[in-house]
């Protein structure tokens, strides 16, 4: 499967929109209303048609404290790890799958050919990361019969779980999930959805109103059907629709991106007050996530959007037509974007905007447009033709001339 080439950005809105009718537009021709549907689908849809043999995705477990794992011989769980040091972080947990920690480690596993399998791992990496972001606890997933360390033996193991519908005994619990109002799920992508001791942690556990943030290390397949069985697992917990994913080779590379969309959620714990502004500063001057702060004062202003993608920076601001405020209401994100043609920059927000009462884009560089049939944002760099399809959203007020630069990739 050709793995397409994309850039990623960071969004990140600076005040709520108020939602108001716009005016209307006049229809006009454009050579993009050329392009095809089916083209469109080609170039949205690459992960639909992958292999089945995923790459695992690994991480590894933090050994408990002694005290911790006298309670848990003594009450036959175990409470997440206080080698954290995140006890003042209170109701965050930080639970994850991987298969490094989960399989039976052959002496002849070379680090360089089966990287996946060693400890730490990706999955574990990712956690970790958003521990530290988020002050939470952390707790490892594991199975009381681990999986075999190569991969196409735990390939068929992983698909017979699938289709018997296992459910893995796990080794622990968490103590006192009552305890935890918010939970950040990790897992890697098995046999396009998830590890099957994963809907064992989901189901053995009451999950109703709780907050949970879905992250995943992938081959290409990308998510696949994971959330939708998570979904259905855990009906009545509230699923973020802000899922931070990355591909397994990229996730070693990912900690800055991951710490940008745990911090983005504004739920971090005592341990980690100042998370943004902490990373943002740490990140440097032309880092990939980094803000100086007079571009914070100037996107504070007024409703504005701050685009960050490498060293580019561009501030939007928003127009108040619903299509806007559509957007606005997903923020913030963390997603791929692509160059099309030699004039914009696209990228697909996770659901529709609503386009009723907006005004057709008709402006040129610097616009911050909405593409209806192909449900993509776009992100003008130079002149366009106007389209009865294409709605604006907004214009740059800062950094329109940088759009066409090619942006150092921000790994997610």
């Amino acid at each position: 499967m050709k793995k397409i080439l994309s850039l990623m950005l960071v969004l990140t809105m600076f005040s709520s929109l108020t939602a108001c009718a716009g005016s209307g537009g006049q229809a006009e021709t454009s050579s993009r209303a050329a392009e095809t549907a089916a083209e469109s689908g080609a170039e949205s849809s690459g992960a639909a048609a992958e292999s089945a043999e995923e790459t695992p995705e690994t991480a590894a477990a933090e050994p408990p404290a002694e005290a911790d794992e006298a309670a848990a011989a003594e009450a036959g769980t175990e409470a997440p790890e206080s080698g954290t040091d995140s006890a003042q972080s209170g109701n965050i947990l930080v639970a994850y799958f991987s298969w490094a920690d989960n399989a039976i480690l052959d002496e002849n596993v070379d680090a360089m050919s089966s990287p996946s399998v060693l400890s730490p791992g990706n999955v574990e990496q990712l956690a970790g990361w958003v521990q530290e972001e988020t002050g939470g606890d952390l707790f490892s997933i594991r199975v009381t019969d681990p999986y075999p360390s190569d991969w196409d033996a735990c390939l068929e193991r992983a698909n017979e779980e699938r289709g018997n519908g296992a459910r893995p005994e796990l080794v622990e619990n968490v103590a006192d999930m009552e305890a935890y109002d918010t939970i950040f799920l990790g897992y890697p992508n098995w046999w396009y959805g998830v590890p099957m001791a994963l809907l064992t942690f989901l189901e053995q556990n009451d999950f109703s109103g709780k907050q949970i943030y879905l992250f995943c290390s992938h081959g290409t397949g990308g998510l696949a059907n994971s959330v939708e069985i998570i979904t259905e697992a855990v009906p009545d917990a509230v699923i973020s629709d802000s899922i931070f994913d990355c591909y397994e080779e990229d996730a070693p590379s990912s900690e800055e991106a991951v710490k940008v969309w745990a911090a983005g959620l504004g739920i971090a714990g005592a341990d980690s007050a100042g998370g943004a502004e902490n990373t943002a500063e740490e990140a440097g001057a032309g880092s990939a996530v980094s803000e100086q702060p007079a571009a914070q004062a100037e996107a504070a202003a007024a409703d504005r959007l701050a685009v960050r993608c490498g060293d580019i920076e561009v501030i939007y601001e928003l127009n108040d037509s619903p299509a806007a405020a559509s957007l606005a209401a997903q923020l913030p994100l963390t997603l791929e974007v692509e160059d099309y043609s030699t004039n914009e920059k696209i990228f697909y927000p996770p659901q529709e905007l609503d386009t009723s009462d907006t005004p057709a884009a008709e402006g040129g560089a610097g616009t911050l447009a909405y593409y209806a049939p192909w449900g993509d944002v776009v992100m003008f760099y130079g002149d366009y033709s106007a389209n009865s399809s294409l709605y604006e959203l907004g214009e740059a007020v800062s950094g329109a001339d940088q759009g066409g630069g090619k942006c150092r990739p921000l790994v997610v």
